[in-house]
């Protein structure tokens, strides 16, 4: 009669459990998953385990390799587990409404064939992470099982000389370039043990953070023990608040609590109280993210009559059209309970530039048509193709004029046919946003190369001849990265992506033709993967020392060019599609229909460049800019009306407090190139090249990275 009272009293505490844990799942606060790991238990079965998770009122469990199945079983939870114990685990799990997320393996094999049953294994138990402490030998394969299985690695911690990974540092050393399912799991108290502040080292880890296994100890020694969550020396809260800046989204927040083994589940409960104390601390201070809203459209924007082609320092006058010209529009919008809404409106035009006088008039055309828009959240930038019309008739002054061209059309002509086709597709977008998802990704792809040759002398010169004796190097980088957002409709169809690479499309760029250059090959090659109505919106990054063209080694790529059967553009648009092509998946993976999102318009006084010293009761004039500043979930958007040096790219990407950051070039104007102090010193420009030089160019990086914080805090 005992045992059937304590069934029958098991059976209503459990019931009550399941009700309050699926509760949880949908208000945990920031939709962070808290959960135990299972190794808190571990003089227990698993079984146990998940029993024990259940009372507590948590959903999420991680298993570890070796733990004893069930009561009165030899059974262990290893690779060799027959199919029937499985089942009798999912039949568990379902009964109590726990979820096993991951599993601690000790070490993923070396031999790819052992390594290979761990994933199987894995996928049986439908966990989304391994925890593991690979080799870094054994990390190749394991890159390429992670992919075909879809599960995630994530490389712990235990303390200094029982880990190879104990320093975050080494974790990320043996990840570079590896793909994001290939991660660290941050166990802050061995972090402790071995001397490492836990909330500077998740900070350290950054977007690499896949899961972690949370205690708080009393003492930062190796001595210490678990104690609850806030009393201890391991600064669990501000651990909570560095997960929250980065933006990261952890498979589990996992209580490991290694103190009273026999019963620690009260100690556990107390660990959860304060993760859900400080969890919604942070959720009322942080801005809610809101349902997000998209629309795309595009038009062909390639000139009906002969236009003179700007970008190079002569008059051609276009014979016809190598491939049309395009521009794209793509509308965002959240929108919140209240009824505030946050917008932006951003054009691609495969042109070389647009000037801010084009870009007001088009917010003047659209301030009647979009009554709802705030036309000042819309930006116009080119993708720098050397081989399309300009829209001011005194653009680089009479070098272009066609006035006594006849059948030739004007910039002023062109410009009117031009802003007429991209206030309809502006409007078109806008009107047709919808209920969407995004997910965004890092890849990368060779493309932009410097482009500035440097002597022995200290001189330097573009496109300089480096096959002399006095060739010292080339003055900055290459820039690898292919940023890349997508977006989904909710009937899960991919329709657009913007892709951020740094380089100008001036591969052919002394045609007699119209041609948008490269992104034309782009979005054939993109469209062929994805379907002919996917929308391409290309985002030109600073570059204003970068090309496509080598100044080296380029004998050998035109001929590694065409033993593939390719034109030099139609590699360099091989290239990008196979960077897109690699990163959608992870991008579409972590896809979102609700973000953050923040635009900020901003206008900053720049110091002109003055290459003369003036006297001192004459006042240093300066250079207006607008910038546009942007937050997009976990994705920062900055711009600048500058050919920007890749430089002062890098200083921003630098200290940008967002996970990615995707900075945008001659957008809302043109104000020429913005050198470094490397470069000026350098030569190669007459003063009258550039307006701002670099120390304006510093005050535009400190501006950007003051404003990204404040959309990021």
């Amino acid at each position: 009669m005992k045992a059937f009272f304590k069934s029958i009293c098991y059976f209503i505490l459990m019931a009550g459990v399941a009700t309050s844990a699926s509760a949880a799942e949908t208000q945990e606060p920031l939709g962070w998953r808290l959960g135990v790991a299972a190794w808190s238990f571990n003089r227990f079965t698993l079984f146990d385990a998940i029993e024990r998770t259940a009372v507590i009122g948590l959903k999420y469990i991680e298993a570890f390799e070796g733990q004893q199945l069930e009561p009165g079983s030899e059974t262990k939870l290893d690779v060799n587990i027959p199919n029937a114990a499985i089942d009798r685990l999912h039949t568990r799990l379902r009964s109590a409404n726990v979820r096993l997320v991951s599993i601690y393996i000790h070490e993923l094999s070396t031999n790819e064939i052992e390594c290979r049953k761990s994933f199987e294994f894995a996928r049986k138990l439908g966990v989304e992470t391994i925890v593991s402490e690979p080799r870094p030998e054994a990390l190749s394969h394991i890159e390429q099982l992670c992919g075909e299985f879809k599960i995630n690695v994530a490389l712990h911690n235990h303390p200094k000389g029982s880990s190879r990974y104990w320093q975050p540092q080494e974790a990320l050393r043996v990840l570079e370039g590896r793909s994001p399912r290939l991660g660290v799991c941050a166990d802050i108290g061995h972090w402790l043990r071995s001397g490492i502040n836990p909330a500077e080292a998740v900070r350290t880890v950054g977007s690499r953070l896949l899961s972690l296994h949370v205690k708080d100890l009393n003492e930062a020694s190796p001595e210490g023990h678990d104690v609850w969550w806030g009393t201890g020396k391991s600064d669990v809260a501000a651990v909570l608040r560095e997960v929250h800046r980065l933006g990261v989204r952890p498979t589990l927040f996992a209580i490991e609590y290694e103190y009273n083994w026999d019963d620690n589940r009260n100690d556990i409960t107390q660990c959860a109280r304060f993760f859900r104390e400080q969890a919604a601390a942070i959720q009322s201070n942080a801005p809610p993210a809101h349902p997000l809203f998209v629309g795309w459209a595009t038009t062909d924007i390639t000139p009906p009559a002969p236009v003179a082609l700007t970008g190079q320092l002569h008059k051609r006058i276009s014979t016809g059209v190598r491939d049309p010209l395009t521009a794209t529009a793509l509308a965002l919008e959240t929108r919140a309970p209240d009824g505030q809404r946050e917008q932006a409106l951003m054009i691609s035009a495969d042109l070389i530039m647009i000037q801010r006088v084009a870009q007001e008039r088009l917010r003047d055309m659209l301030k009647e048509q979009l009554p709802d828009f705030d036309t000042t959240k819309l930006f116009v930038f080119g993708t720098h193709t050397h081989d399309g019309p300009g829209l001011v008739d005194s653009t680089f002054g009479d070098l272009y004029d066609v006035s006594k061209d006849p059948g030739v059309m004007k910039a002023s002509e062109y410009a009117d046919f031009f802003l007429a086709r991209v206030s309809r597709i502006c409007e078109e977008a806008w009107k047709n946003r919808k209920p969407a998802h995004m997910g965004w990704a890092l890849s990368h792809a060779v493309v932009g190369l410097n482009r500035r040759v440097v002597y022995t002398d200290g001189s330097a010169v573009m496109y300089g001849n480096t096959a002399t004796t006095n060739f010292s190097h080339i003055e900055g980088g290459i820039e690898t990265a292919v940023d890349l957002m997508g977006f989904w409709g909710n009937d899960g169809r991919l329709t657009g992506v913007v892709v951020n690479l740094a380089c100008p499309s001036q591969e052919t760029e002394n045609l007699n033709e119209i041609s948008a250059d490269f992104w034309h090959d782009v979005r054939i090659a993109l469209r062929q993967q994805y379907g002919k109505h996917l929308y391409v919106l290309p985002q030109c990054a600073p570059s204003g020392d970068l090309s496509p063209h080598p100044t080296y080694r380029s004998q050998a790529e035109q001929i590694m060019a065409q033993r593939r059967g390719l034109s030099r553009r139609q590699e360099i648009a091989r290239r990008i599609a196979n960077a897109v092509k690699e990163s959608l998946p992870v991008a579409e993976e972590t896809k979102t229909d609700r973000i953050l999102f923040r635009h900020r318009v901003v206008h900053v006084d720049l110091p002109e460049h003055q290459p003369i010293v003036r006297p001192f009761y004459e006042t240093d004039s300066v250079h207006p800019a607008e910038l546009h500043v942007l937050r997009i979930g976990e994705v920062a958007m900055a711009t600048s009306p500058f050919e920007l040096f890749h430089d002062y790219g890098v200083r921003i990407e630098a200290r940008s407090p967002a996970t990615l950051t995707m900075l945008v070039q001659i957008c809302s104007g043109h104000s020429g190139y913005l050198p470094t102090d490397r470069a000026v010193k350098g030569g190669g420009y007459s003063a009258d090249k550039f307006i701002v030089g670099p120390v304006g160019g510093q005050v535009l990086v400190d501006e950007t990275v003051r404003y990204l914080n404040e959309l990021f805090q």
